[in-house]
C-alpha cells in the first residue's frame, strides 16, 4: 500500500499558470536565499539607476526570451528568506556569485527546445542538475528525497515541470499563485558585456 505524503502541494498547476501568465516561449526562473534585493542587483552587475518597481505585467514589456545582448531581469522577494528572479531577455542568470556565502539557489528553465531542467547551487558550485542530458545527482538528489519529491522520468513538460515547482515550492514555503503574479518586484537591466571576462 502506498502512502501518500502529507507535504503541501499547490493548488493550482503550476506550469498552467506559468504559461497564462505568459511565459508559453520560455521561462528563466532562480530561486535564491536572500533577501536584499539591492545588492543581488549588484552581484548581477546591473545599472542600478535602471531600477524600475512594477507588476509582471509591466514587466513582460521586456520578454523576448530569444534575445542575446542586454540582459533584463525582475528581481523581488518569493517568500520570507527567498528572492526569485525572471530573466526577461538575455543569455540567463549567472548563478556562482549569487550562491557564494552559503546561499542556496535552484534555476530552472525551459525554451523552444523544451525543458532544459533545474539545476542547484551553494557555495558557488553546482551541486547537482535534473533533466535535459544531466542526471540526478550530488546534493539535487538529497533534496529531492527530504521533500518527498520523485521526478518524473520521460514525461510530459508540463509533468516535468510541475514536479521542479513541487520542489521549489516546498524548498522556499510558497508555491506559485496568482498573487505571485501581481506582486511589486524591481525590473533591472544588465548591460551586454557585464559578464565578459
Amino acid at each position: 500500500m502506498m502512502v501518500k505524503s502529507a507535504r503541501p502541494r499547490p493548488a493550482d498547476d503550476q506550469w498552467e499558470l506559468l504559461s497564462s501568465h505568459g511565459f508559453s516561449e520560455g521561462f528563466a526562473g532562480t530561486w535564491l536565499e536572500g533577501d536584499d534585493v539591492e545588492a543581488v542587483a549588484r552581484q548581477l552587475r546591473a545599472d542600478l539607476s535602471s531600477r524600475l518597481d512594477c507588476d509582471l505585467q509591466a514587466a513582460l514589456t521586456w520578454y523576448d526570451p530569444l534575445s542575446i545582448g542586454e540582459e533584463v531581469v525582475w528581481v523581488g522577494e518569493h517568500a520570507p528568506g527567498w528572492l526569485h528572479i525572471i530573466g526577461l531577455q538575455g543569455p540567463g542568470v549567472v548563478p556562482t556569485p549569487l550562491s557564494e556565502g552559503g546561499r542556496r539557489l535552484f534555476f530552472l528553465e525551459y525554451n523552444f527546445e523544451g525543458v532544459q531542467g533545474l539545476s542547484y547551487w551553494r557555495d558557488g558550485l553546482g551541486r547537482g542538475q535534473h533533466g535535459c542530458d544531466a542526471n540526478l545527482g550530488g546534493e539535487l538528489e538529497d533534496v529531492f528525497a527530504e521533500h518527498e519529491v520523485s521526478p518524473t522520468r520521460g514525461g510530459s513538460k508540463q509533468e516535468e515541470m510541475n514536479d521542479y515547482l513541487l520542489l521549489l515550492g516546498r524548498v522556499t514555503g510558497r508555491f506559485i499563485d496568482q498573487d505571485w503574479f501581481t506582486g511589486q518586484r524591481a525590473l533591472f537591466r544588465i548591460p551586454e558585456g557585464a559578464w565578459k571576462w
